[in-house]
């Protein structure tokens, strides 16, 4: 056999060693960008992180959403592990950074949380189980919209809150928001005003449920609309200044207020709606 014959005989291996692997390599490349947000997320959230820490982040986040369901009281009790799937990952601009996670599995039975004792109907049930992960841990967990996984409870519907709605005059101010709130049975409490403010008046803290909200009070409606208007769609901005939340912001405008939530409690999150309408900027 001559030389040049032996030497094609060696390349020949190589060249489909080569062109296998980078096929292989494009196969999984694809398939894990199917659910993965782009790097670039990570520098616009924090501004120093780098590319290889955002997917060890992002990674770790998607390991924890998995195991948080798998633990999950509707999953551990008749899930099905081989239809368990993430489908979607993104990230929020917060810092801590934040990841909003969004999963699907099938169930064997209807119904969600621990059935033990119960009456079942035997279908095949799909359930989208939607996770926000903070720090390597899970803080919400909400699946088909009805259910608090970390709470094992049905979350309370506007509609739940309706028959109230028709005793409570409309919110248009500080004191009918408070108002409002008491009507609902809920007790607000002042936790500190702040001359400190993103806005043009004071930063009046409240507590309601164990939870803050910042309420800003204008002179006349029209103020917090133009004040509204210096706010960016995602919450991130107020004017000039950029903003980086530790948790979820949602600003709502009502009359002559803007309140404030940082936060992703969905009780709470409905509670508001309910008050105040939709959010007009926020995540």
């Amino acid at each position: 056999m001559s030389t040049q014959q032996k030497h094609k005989k060696i390349v020949l291996p190589i060249v489909i060693g080569a062109i296998v692997a980078i096929v292989i390599g494009v196969y999984f490349a694809l398939a894990f960008a199917s659910f993965n947000a782009s790097p670039i997320d990570a520098n616009n959230v924090q501004g120093k992180i780098g590319v290889k820490e955002f997917e060890e982040q992002r990674d770790i986040a998607i390991q924890e959403a998995r195991r948080f369901i798998l633990e999950s009281p509707t999953f551990a009790f008749d899930g099905l592990i081989d239809t368990l799937q993430v489908e979607y990952v993104s990230v929020m601009e917060s810092f801590p950074v934040q990841y909003n996670i969004e999963a699907r599995y099938t169930s064997a039975h209807a119904g969600f949380g621990n059935r033990e004792g119960q009456m079942l109907a035997q279908v095949l049930t799909p359930h989208t189980v939607k996770l926000i992960v903070s720090e390597s841990r899970v803080i919400s967990a909400i699946t088909d919209k009805d259910w608090d996984e970390m709470n094992s409870q049905f979350i309370q519907r506007l509609s739940d809150l309706d028959d109230l709605s028709m005793q409570i005059a409309p919110v248009h101010d500080y004191d009918s928001f408070i108002d409002a709130l008491e009507k609902k049975g809920i007790t607000a409490k002042v936790v500190e005003i702040l001359e400190d403010s993103s806005f043009s008046v004071p930063t009046i803290v409240i507590s309601v449920n164990g939870e803050n909200l910042q309420v800003y009070e204008f002179s006349s409606a029209t103020e917090a609309q133009n004040a509204a208007l210096l706010v960016s769609e995602d919450g991130t901005e107020i004017g000039t200044s950029i903003i980086r939340w530790i948790d979820t912001p949602h600003f709502y405008t009502q009359g002559d207020i803007i309140v404030l939530y940082v936060g992703h409690t969905q009780e709470m999150l409905n509670l508001l709606e309910s008050l105040l309408d939709k959010q007009f900027a926020g995540m």
